[in-house]
């Protein structure tokens, strides 16, 4: 039973020990995440995905969420609901709604989470996609990071879908949606995270927001669980370079 301890402590240390040269590197970034994969999640695992958005900002980054809503819900009370969440995990979060780019540059500034509802009061009725929002808000803030939650793990690598691509430039994916070889469910992240890029969006992670610790894992580990893009080679982390 020691033994098997000692080898759990010994691993989680390993985990740590890889993670620090992320944990330096994403030290004060902006990282605007759309939470779109909010019809797919349990209660559960929508309060393990808030907490990880939490230790995201405990290890120094500034965490964004951009959400949109289900039909029939409240969208002003489902923006306090997110915000209460992440608070239930330590950490300072607010609501803001609309796209007013001044008021979480603000939140963030004093240690906030800004949970940002596109519509406000004078487009209630509105339907403002969070996908577009979320690049907005990304350019507005001069984001690091633009991180899309979804069902789908990224681009993927073949038909059978057992496989994606870690890493994709700018070019690549370019000559990928040229050639019919992004699926129609991550489509419309991938035309928005190359935007994002083009506009001055250092990187754009597409996730499954579904996978426990996906975003943990994406940020803090070499291989990461997801599709990350960048503009070209220049754009990886001295740590990257290697592998």
């Amino acid at each position: 039973m020691e033994r098997m301890i000692l080898e759990q402590v010994e691993k989680k240390a390993e985990v740590l020990t890889d993670a620090l040269p992320y944990i330096r590197d994403f030290n004060r970034q902006v990282a605007v995440i759309e939470y779109g994969c909010r019809k797919y999640m349990s209660p559960v695992g929508e309060q393990e995905l808030m907490r990880d958005i939490a230790l995201l900002k405990t290890v120094g980054m500034k965490p964004v969420v951009v959400h949109g809503c289900p039909i029939g819900v409240d969208k002003f009370r489902e923006n306090k609901r997110i915000a209460k969440l992440l608070e239930l995990c330590g950490t300072k979060a607010v609501g803001i709604c609309g796209m007013d780019m001044e008021t979480p540059a603000i939140m963030l500034d004093n240690g906030y989470i800004p949970v940002i509802m596109p519509n406000d009061i004078d487009t209630e009725n509105v339907e403002i996609n969070p996908i577009d929002a979320a690049l907005d808000v990304a350019v507005g803030l001069k984001a690091d990071k633009l991180v899309y939650l979804s069902s789908h793990r990224g681009i993927w690598k073949d038909e059978a879908r057992t496989e994606v691509y870690s890493r994709l430039t700018v070019a690549q994916v370019q000559e990928m949606l040229s050639q019919g070889r992004v699926t129609e469910g991550v489509l419309s992240r991938v035309e928005r995270g190359l935007k994002a890029i083009e506009r001055g969006v250092d990187r754009v992670n597409l996730l499954d927001g579904r996978m426990e610790h996906a975003l943990l894992l994406e940020f803090f580990s070499v291989a990461g669980v997801g599709t990350v893009m960048f503009q070209d080679e220049s754009r990886l982390y001295a740590h990257e370079k290697d592998v």
